[in-house]
């Protein structure tokens, strides 16, 4: 059993709990066990091995026990009896985005709806807008939230499925014969969720890369399996495809099976416009079929008259012509961001203290960090007032002895009220490093009244950073209502940055809008949202995200070096 293994039991249980409408405080204590057990970097196997369990935060000894029960036997029992005692149809609505158990629960006992479906059904029968409390509007928003968990059991997000793919790829690559091995198709593209998963191999026999493939640990089950081809269905759910190709025709076939469709179109196109064909095995001459490129990506594009264009470009969106008349951009990578300015610890809801953060932050080679934890008005995250940000001062100051080499900045991620007020005292947020303010609740505000609060607070004069601008959560939520190019141009205005959220869920900004924004002059931020240790690393995320906007590193706000980021942030004072 691992750790994500651990946190969908005890999630699960969280869920059952409520459903049955069990005290707050139960489903609570396995909510709590959750966060540690998902900011946790140890194995909680190795945890159990050492008898420290109970020194895990929020783990006492009964829930220890089960925790042990669950990582020695692959089962536990409490889960199973609750499992029995409620229908799995009632458990699976609770999938459903904005429907909650206590929602679910009253379908159920109302109008007898044990079932997606039967939700969905009487929905669209306008059943459920004669319960207490609905209306018609609610019955559409159910509608449109049953579509998009419908959307999210076809589609995973980008770090579930490297999370599954890399493991693979790494077999492959390690196969006897191998000579190149990639990812390919729209995870290699960086979209932020795909459907499944591609990994194309260079060998002249591909028998043993197809057997390592096929024998992996986390395939559940082989649906074809040869030398050039395999097909496996993961036991994380997803389906995972391999190919193998001739050396001669690796870069033909990684640039076809990369993609997109769009791309790949437009290319076949200019081929045929220079004479030349060009598909997943190589670049030929029409006249007299000989091969003119295939065995690099490099040289497939030269044979077109363009440079290599960036897999997270290729998406039709005018890189074909940036390329051939020299204007690709010069993308941001990992390596680029100098830090993070949007983390949380433990005087929040993170898990991790704050010299901690510091000092991952520095063996990550980082110049600064800031802490930004929440405020007052988010209950559920444990959020700040005046006098605790206060006292956080002094947290601050003992990281930033302890860890010299870091810049520890002090901030907050303050809510923006439906008004547009923000949760704090301006003349304090003025006083701090760094101001995240970001929207939590009220999200179901028409256009014209978000788009009024978020430019109200970017006016407030105190606001750095606008935190995941739309509200989005990936598969979960559909972004706010707004004026984005009205928020954009006051954000430019004002001098604020858009949070590009690097949170796998959230990847907010995505790629189309961040684009949209830089272009009309907004400078952007890359941020984790970290709530523990382990979620440093998602940046990469956003920086594929970046990188799928277009965007180097001088449009990034955490791209540049601490002095510049100092002067910046002293500037709005």
């Amino acid at each position: 059993m691992t750790n994500k293994d651990v946190i969908a039991v005890l999630s699960s249980i969280a869920d059952l709990l409520q459903l049955q409408g069990a005290d707050p405080f139960r489903v609570r204590s396995y909510q709590r066990a959750v966060d540690t057990v998902r900011g946790l970097s140890d194995d909680l196997n190795a945890v159990l091995a050492r008898d420290e369990l109970q020194t895990l935060p929020g783990i006492g000894a009964a829930l220890a026990a089960k925790i042990a029960e669950l990582l020695t036997t692959g089962a536990m029992g409490y889960h199973r009896e609750l499992l029995a005692e409620v229908p799995s149809g009632l458990v699976q609505m609770l999938e459903v985005p904005e429907l909650g158990p206590k929602t679910a629960r009253r379908l159920c006992d109302e109008l007898g709806l044990e079932t997606i479906d039967a939700v969905e059904a009487a929905a669209r029968a306008g059943r459920i807008r004669g319960l207490k409390g609905f209306g018609e509007k609610s019955e559409t928003k159910l509608l449109a939230n049953i579509a998009l968990w419908r959307q999210g059991r076809e589609r995973v997000l980008c770090a579930e499925a490297l999370a599954a793919a890399e493991p693979l790829l790494a077999a492959v690559s390690a196969a006897r014969g191998v000579s190149q091995a990639s990812l390919a198709g729209s995870l290699r593209r960086g979209r932020d969720t795909v459907k499944d998963i591609d990994i194309l191999v260079a060998a002249a026999d591909g028998s043993a890369a197809s057997a390592a493939f096929v024998a992996h640990p986390s395939v559940d089950a082989v649906v074809v399996c040869g030398p050039t081809k395999a097909n496996v269905r993961l036991a994380a759910g997803l389906n995972a495809d391999l190919r193998v190709v001739p050396p001669a025709s690796w870069g033909a076939a990684l640039q076809y099976f990369t993609g997109s469709q769009a791309h790949n179109i437009a290319l076949r196109a200019r081929a045929r416009e220079r004479g030349l064909t060009l598909n997943e095995y190589s670049v030929r001459r029409l006249a007299d079929e000989s091969v003119v490129a295939g065995a690099s990506e490099e040289e497939v594009y030269a044979a077109l008259g363009l440079p290599w264009i960036p897999p997270e470009l290729r998406e039709d969106r005018g890189e074909i012509g940036a390329a051939e008349r020299g204007e690709l951009p010069r993308l941001v990578t990992v390596d680029d961001l100098r830090g993070d300015l949007h983390v949380h610890s433990r005087w929040s809801d993170g898990l991790d203290t704050i010299t901690d953060l510091a000092q991952a932050a520095a063996a990550r080679g980082d110049a600064y960090l800031a802490i930004c934890d929440h405020s007052k008005s988010l209950i559920v995250g444990h959020g700040l007032d005046e006098q605790r940000v206060r006292a956080q001062r002094a947290d601050i100051a003992a990281a930033q002895a302890a860890v010299p080499g870091v810049r520890v900045l002090h901030g907050t991620e303050v809510d923006i009220l439906s008004d547009g007020r923000l949760d704090l005292d301006l003349d304090l947020l003025a006083q701090l490093d760094v101001v995240v303010a970001s929207v939590h609740m009220a999200l179901g505000q028409d256009s014209a009244k978000m788009t009024a609060r978020l430019v109200r607070a970017i006016e407030s004069g105190v606001v750095d950073i606008l935190g995941h601008p739309t509200g989005r959560k990936t598969t979960r939520r559909e972004p706010y209502t707004f004026d984005f190019e009205t928020v954009v141009d006051a954000a430019v205005a004002h001098g604020v940055a858009l949070e590009i959220n690097a949170a796998p869920e959230r990847l907010d900004l995505d790629d189309t809008l961040a684009r949209r924004a830089r272009r009309r002059g907004a400078l952007l931020c890359i941020n984790t949202d970290a709530h523990a240790i382990n979620q440093l690393p998602h940046r990469r995320f956003g920086v594929t995200q970046a990188r799928r906007a277009w965007l180097g590193p001088d449009a990034i706000l955490n791209a540049w070096p601490l002095d510049r980021l100092t002067a910046w942030l002293e500037k709005r004072d």
